[in-house]
């Protein structure tokens, strides 16, 4: 069976990430559009969720409904804490430490592209749940020691539990990742845009095995904007 992981879900950003900053400020905004689009479709799956299980769409909710976890493979490599909880109400702040993005990007040579898809990556899956909400992000690792996150009027009394039988998948994950980000490139770039989602993914291939790549190419007519069940 295989085994999807983080690394393999910030490659695939990465890899675009790379090959569109080559085209300019066009792939760059490109780029942009892709990480929104992303973020965007997995908080409108929370947010479905949510009202599914008559759940209110607050920060409450959105911490409970969130869609992955860290792996036991990453977690089993921290030396510390990788997140600190600084207030819970009436903003819950918290920082962290380690990110296994932040990691993969600067593996990759690529922190410039890790600071713009954490621009907005957590801003637009907040906008995708609930667009009243008010989250923000203060600082990131690429940059800083620490990221550190501001979820405004929260009022949480107690940190929330992470409901785990909606938790998806890492396979599910990257190919949603990897095909949101190749629609985005072939909607705005045509022939350019197939090719270098094409190449994207030989990349992956090169990395992680044919196998892998398969996997990703099985979720082609996928519909990412709804659940899965």
């Amino acid at each position: 069976m295989l085994k999807y992981a983080e690394y393999h879900h910030a490659f695939i950003s990465a890899a675009f990430y790379k090959k569109l900053r080559g085209m300019g400020e066009q792939g760059l905004a490109v780029f942009v559009l892709a990480t929104q689009r992303y973020a965007e479709q997995r908080g409108s799956r929370m947010a479905q969720r949510a009202i599914a299980l008559g759940m209110p769409l607050n920060f409450e909710t959105y911490c409970a409904l969130g869609e992955w976890n860290f792996t036991d493979g990453f977690l089993n490599g921290l030396t510390g804490d990788h997140m600190q909880v600084v207030s819970l109400s009436p903003d819950y702040c918290y920082n962290v430490f380690a990110c296994p993005w932040q990691e993969q990007y600067k593996a990759m040579g690529l922190s410039d592209g890790a600071v713009l898809y954490c621009k907005h990556l957590d801003l637009a899956i907040a906008r995708g749940f609930n667009p009243y909400l008010d989250f923000r992000v203060l600082q990131t690792l690429h940059e800083t020691d620490r990221c550190v996150f501001t979820l405004k009027d929260a009022n949480l009394t107690s940190v929330v539990k992470k409901r785990q039988e909606w938790v998806l998948p890492f396979e599910y994950h990257c190919a949603h990742v990897y095909h949101t980000f190749s629609a985005i490139a072939k909607s705005v770039l045509k022939t350019d845009g197939v090719n270098l989602a094409a190449s994207v993914l030989t990349d992956f291939a090169g990395e992680y095995g044919g196998d892998f790549a398969d996997k990703l190419v099985s979720y082609e007519s996928f519909d990412f904007n709804v659940l899965t069940s």
